[in-house]
């Protein structure tokens, strides 16, 4: 996992390396597909208002998979953002001539059939009056990013919108590593041991059979208090606590990175695949 930010804050949260979860610890429903979902761990990252941009590098390559943005435009807050490398694009639909991205909820299936254009947008007031995201908590973006010419990968973000205030959170994400293989909005979030989109009792099994098991089982999937108290933050799906990031100076560079000058460079670059890796 890589990140790119600028103008924004960061939390470093105890579990930053990204797990690797399985569902076949113990019987449950869920069906294999989800035993190579990789998740972030509880980021809370804010993108700064105005030059903010917060450029993920997903499977942590030279590549960013997916670019988001709090402008300020002449008619109002803006959140929204790109998948920069084609084929790949944000869950989402198209009216009026405008692209958006749809606000999920946990639980719901993240695949080709869900996916819209790869530039997007957010929120912007009344300007973009079918946006879903202008007064979000904890809803999730789901996107899919190229490894390649062809292959794409699914993943979902969870983030809070305040679109009158500016405010753009982004707490976590996750992203299934087998090509073309769908994901499930929260599975695999704070907490979700069997990678399901809930966090219940099951996964307190989960944590409990492999609990001081340094390889796991399956390999990987050792747990420890800090996955407990992980849990327990999250138990039921209440959104997790959270503390307040801590801004940091934006770079001087930044000057350079104007909102219409951003979005030439981007679809320049959409023009082309993304190399295989």
């Amino acid at each position: 996992m890589s990140l790119e930010t600028t103008g924004e804050s960061q939390r470093t949260h105890h579990r930053y390396s990204a797990y690797l979860l399985a569902a076949g610890a113990v019987t449950t429903s869920v069906d294999d597909v989800h035993a190579d979902v990789f998740y972030s761990g509880l980021q809370d990252i804010v993108i700064q208002q105005g030059l903010g941009a917060l450029n993920l590098k997903i499977n942590d390559d030279d590549y960013e998979d997916i670019v988001l943005r709090n402008y300020v435009f002449s008619n109002g807050n803006y959140q929204g953002g790109t998948v920069p490398f084609a084929p790949g694009a944000v869950s989402g639909f198209s009216m009026s001539g405008l692209n958006y991205a749809t606000a999920l909820n946990a639980g719901e299936v993240i695949d080709q059939s869900t996916l819209g254009g790869f530039a997007f947008s957010l929120a912007l007031g009344n300007a973009n009056p079918n946006a879903q995201f202008k007064n979000a908590i904890n809803k999730y973006i789901g996107f899919a990013f190229p490894i390649g010419p062809t292959d794409l990968y699914y993943a979902w973000l969870r983030v809070s919108i305040d679109n009158a205030a500016g405010m753009f959170t982004v707490h976590d994400w996750a992203w299934q590593n087998q090509t073309g293989v769908p994901i499930v909005a929260g599975a695999g979030g704070l907490g979700d041991f069997d990678v399901n989109a809930t966090v219940d009792g099951n996964d307190f099994l989960v944590w409990q059979r492999n609990y001081g098991v340094p390889q796991g089982s399956p390999p990987g999937t050792g747990y420890d208090a800090d996955d407990l108290a992980d849990w327990k933050s999250a138990f039921g799906n209440a959104p997790p606590a959270t503390a307040v990031a801590q801004p940091v100076p934006e770079p001087g560079a930044l000057g350079f990175f104007a909102a219409g000058a951003g979005g030439v460079e981007l679809l320049r670059r959409r023009r082309k695949c993304r190399p295989s890796t």
